[in-house]
């Protein structure tokens, strides 16, 4: 078994995955990840569990060691390539569970309103203005995906926040149209998943989108910035 020491929130955890992914689809494979923020291990364990080869391991603090990072840097990528032979698959293919039984429209566009690190200081929300925006211009039904819990006034034919699996929104995210939210772990999977997406990117975030978006050419094609 191959083991990885790895590090980084949410959405740090499903870049790491992609790097991992080639890896995983052949073997066994152990990673050992550290992050600051306790609160967000249990969907750390669920990204990780998108492949079922690979099992994780939580570190404490001391242990700070990292070789597998989260992050698209060409400097990152060439170290890991060249130690570990790892190649990112930026449109990586899971076993998804049905959908069927949250009756979602045949066509319709997924809207998180907030995003980031449970707990942490990093979360941000659109605001109403925003919302409305996306409601008034979009043909499609709209589906609310996310943790949040925030009072969203407006069209909304579904809302599916703090109801989902991680298996379960990478399918709902897959099966929409378009996806609008926060950058962050979903936008991440929405354009992994070759699905259009307006991201926005509030200025705390703007290096870590820098560093994923902003090297990856391959979700680039996806992706356009919305404006806060």
């Amino acid at each position: 078994m191959k083991i990885y020491y790895t590090s980084g929130t949410i959405g740090d955890t499903y870049v790491i995955l992609c790097k991992l992914y080639s890896v995983a689809k052949r073997e066994k494979i152990l990673c050992r990840h550290y992050t600051s923020y306790s609160a967000a291990c249990l969907i750390i364990k669920e990204i990780y569990s998108l492949l079922p080869n690979i099992d994780v391991e939580f570190r404490n603090k001391g242990d700070s060691f990292v070789n597998v990072r989260g992050t698209f840097q060409h400097e990152t990528q060439e170290a890991e390539k060249s130690k570990y032979n790892l190649v990112p698959e930026y449109y990586p293919e899971f076993e998804l569970y049905s959908v069927e039984h949250f009756e979602l429209p045949k066509e319709y566009v997924v809207l998180q309103v907030e995003a980031g690190t449970a707990l942490g200081k990093r979360r941000s929300r659109l605001s109403e203005k925003v919302i409305t925006e996306i409601q008034n211009n979009s043909s499609l039904p709209i589906v609310l995906i996310g943790t949040d819990n925030l009072k969203v006034q407006g069209r909304i034919v579904k809302d599916l926040r703090q109801k989902t699996t991680v298996k379960e929104v990478v399918k709902v995210i897959k099966d929409s149209k378009h996806f609008y939210g926060r950058a962050g772990f979903l936008s991440f999977v929405a354009l992994s998943q070759r699905v259009y997406s307006t991201v926005f990117v509030p200025p705390k975030c703007r290096i870590a989108v820098r560093a994923t978006v902003g090297v990856a050419e391959e979700w680039r094609k996806f992706y356009s910035k919305g404006d806060f």
